[in-house]
């Protein structure tokens, strides 16, 4: 790596940012931005940059990176990719730019791929994209989108999750080598699949996260969600929150506990998270579930 690398964080303004979200210990960074008009140049990255443009109707943008330039407007939805390489970018615009960012450090995607089978021993290349679109990664970073401005209101699972098919596709479509990961067509079995419910009902009011129900498993986060999907038709996420729901469902009609204190002790960060919930799903609010 050129000693002149550097990471993006360094060259963003950060009153650009709005909201920002860290999975696995940075090893993937998402940001919600809004990008005042500017020029910036990068000798070299540090990391792999993508970014999704959220606002349309945006002016005249120019994208270099390395060999690779555009020059023109930025519809929403389009994305530019700059890997973590020696070759220099350039990015110029003039309008206040929204955008969803993706830093991926090296080194995590490189384990990442690894460990969901990707057949190769090379070191992983990314292509260089000064602008493309993708239905796939415009879905996920519109899904962040609404997770940043809902507060997270998913919870830390689903944006694992998220995260685990933004760097699966990125590994797909965007690498130079040609992937071929490893095909799974059962389920957990029923003492994995046993194993990994009975650590979800002890640990329902925690914040539990994606790798610990993998390691549970004994499997890599992708290997386990697929897996677990095919045995309960649901992925983990989606399970862990109706097995919330079902638990304060209980509390509500067996007990006259505060309904705060029963958010708390099914897992929601509080009142205001269960009832978002609890009234999508069930179709009432806790207050009236209790009363009807």
């Amino acid at each position: 790596m050129n000693s002149q690398a550097c990471y993006i964080s360094e060259i963003v303004p950060q009153e650009w940012v709005v909201a920002q979200q860290s999975i696995k210990s940075g090893g993937l960074t998402i940001s919600h931005q809004m990008e005042e008009p500017s020029d910036l140049v990068i000798p070299a990255l540090s990391e792999h940059v993508l970014s999704v443009t959220l606002s349309d109707f945006n002016t005249q943008q120019f994208t270099q990176i390395g060999k690779q330039s555009y020059s023109g407007p930025l519809p929403a939805g389009g994305f530019w990719l700059a890997p973590a390489n020696d070759m220099p970018s350039r990015w110029r615009w003039e309008s206040v730019d929204e955008t969803m960012m993706f830093t991926i450090d090296p080194l995590y995607l490189q384990t990442f791929a690894m460990e969901n089978g990707y057949a190769t021993s090379e070191h992983l290349e990314l292509k260089h994209i000064a602008f493309g679109k993708d239905p796939q990664i415009e879905m996920l970073a519109k899904q962040y989108h609404t997770e940043m401005q809902q507060g997270s209101l998913g919870g830390r699972l689903y944006s694992e999750a998220l995260g685990n098919l933004f760097l699966l596709n990125l590994l797909r479509n965007y690498c130079h080598q040609r992937p071929k990961f490893r095909q799974y067509v059962k389920g957990l079995g029923d003492k994995r699949l046993k194993r990994v419910l009975a650590y979800i009902d002890q640990h329902l009011a925690e914040n539990i996260g994606l790798q610990k129900l993998a390691t549970v498993a004994g499997l890599s986060q992708c290997h386990f969600s697929e897996m677990f999907k095919q045995s309960l038709g649901v992925p983990p996420y989606r399970y862990v929150l109706l097995q919330r729901i079902e638990r304060a469902k209980r509390y509500l009609r067996q007990s006259n506990r505060p309904i705060n204190d029963v958010a708390l002790s099914c897992g929601f960060a509080d009142q205001s998270h269960l009832t978002k919930h609890f009234r999508k799903s069930v179709g009432m609010t806790p207050r009236a579930f209790r009363e009807s």
